[in-house]
């Protein structure tokens, strides 16, 4: 069963180093620690991330903006937009923002570097009609971009616009269709 969120419900955290803030919308792991964290964060302006060693981290923007994130030696330079893949890089890296020309939202999902995940990438960009059919243990998430979709799952429908955070554990998943309603949708779909 899906559970509906609204983004702008979930309080805000100061990021470590005191350049920003971002929401944490789940965290899961074990006895020994959180093992993945998925946020959103605002944005405002060019600025530092925070540094988080022993993590990996996956960076997408929702929306419409672009940045571009620079390695602080110049061993890397990415350019990330609204209708991208995410975009994968240590949580030891000294990353900086820049080309920040209005105010973006990015979706990160942090996963520590000894965890197997298993999914070829941690967040997926869906631009088109699909189906999920999980199985296993886990949460999905869906966090769309831009557009509208629509849900389908048994006889129900709904629909989902960006703002909000759609979950259900993949225990008690039944298959769902998602449908683009505006052209060129996009959404993120998200299963630790």
């Amino acid at each position: 069963m899906w559970q509906k969120r609204a983004l702008a419900d979930i309080p805000s955290v100061p990021w470590r180093n005191g350049h920003g803030y971002t929401k944490v919308i789940a965290e899961g792991g074990t006895e020994a620690g959180f093992q993945w964290r998925l946020s959103v964060a605002d944005i405002l302006k060019d600025s530092s991330f925070s540094i988080f060693t022993g993590w990996r981290r996956f960076f997408a923007l929702l929306g419409q903006g672009s940045l571009t994130l620079s390695e602080k030696n110049g061993n890397w330079s990415h350019t990330v937009n609204g209708s991208g893949r995410p975009f994968q890089f240590s949580g030891e890296d000294a990353v900086q923002s820049s080309d920040v020309h209005v105010p973006v939202q990015a979706l990160n999902l942090m996963v520590r570097a000894n965890v197997i995940w298993n999914q070829p990438v941690g967040i997926l960009l869906k631009e088109a009609a699909f189906t999920i059919e999980e199985t296993g243990e886990g949460q999905i998430f869906l966090i769309p971009s831009i557009g509208t979709w629509s849900l389908h799952e048994g006889r129900s429908q709904v629909r989902i616009v960006p703002g909000e955070i759609w979950s259900s554990s993949v225990q008690m998943f039944s298959q769902t269709l998602l449908t683009q309603e505006t052209p060129e949708s996009s959404l993120f779909f998200v299963k630790t």
